[in-house]
């Protein structure tokens, strides 16, 4: 899972990072020692101006290389009228063989096209006040639109808005980070793995980004963030 990929900036967070790092050192021994061998909290997140065309982007790269997404992304933005921030309105405005002709699969093209519905129909929070809504709230809104799945809004919540208690448990690069970090046989179950990350909170977000940078640190892929 890596939909998230360059280009990337530092991701403007919600929370002291530094406050995270001491609570989380203090909370669980282990990962002090990871944190200390892989440096600072540095996330970083795509270069998306707001939440919709995070989302837009997301579905195009979803399981596809970063260069082959980033290629189909830049021609659909230029089958919308160029410029990064084409809107709902031209997504909805464009029919089908336009869409589809950028590189768009019939399910992308769906997925794209139900998300500029559901933001033209006001069924989505408005970005001038995101910080009203909690993660579970936002989790459940944008992940009720075709292609968006849980994952998808998890990582749109610790990358691109910053929050501090993100725990995504089916993440396989989260299990197979803790599993290498604490000497664990098998991977953890999603549920096991919630639970054991409880002394984490409120801070699980800094937790699970620790656990992508463990593989690396074991010569794993790169991974999200």
């Amino acid at each position: 899972m890596a939909e998230f990929v360059s280009p990337q900036r530092p991701t403007q967070l919600a929370f002291d990072a530094q406050a995270a790092v001491d609570h989380l050192a203090a909370a669980d021994p282990q990962l002090a020692e990871l944190m200390a061998r892989c440096g600072p909290y540095a996330p970083s997140t795509t270069a998306a101006p707001d939440v919709f065309h995070s989302l837009m982007r997301a579905i195009v790269y979803q399981q596809l290389s970063g260069k082959a997404a980033g290629t189909i992304h830049r021609r659909l933005l230029d089958a919308l009228g160029g410029g990064d921030t084409p809107g709902p309105e031209r997504i909805a405005a464009a029919d089908d063989a336009t869409l589809r002709n950028a590189g768009l699969s019939r399910n992308k093209m769906l997925s794209l096209q139900a998300l500029a519905a559901a933001q033209l129909a006001g069924e989505l929070p408005d970005e001038s006040r995101i910080g009203d809504y909690d993660d579970t709230q936002l989790i459940e809104m944008y992940s009720s639109i075709r292609g968006i799945g849980r994952w998808t809004v998890e990582m749109l919540l610790l990358f691109h808005l910053g929050r501090p208690d993100v725990m995504p448990i089916h993440d396989l690069g989260v299990r197979k980070g803790y599993a290498l970090t604490y000497g664990l046989d098998e991977l953890p179950k999603p549920k096991a793995l919630e639970a054991a990350c409880r002394i984490w909170q409120p801070y699980r977000s800094v937790g699970s980004w620790f656990m992508w940078r463990a593989l690396e640190a074991d010569g794993a892929a790169p991974q999200p963030g």
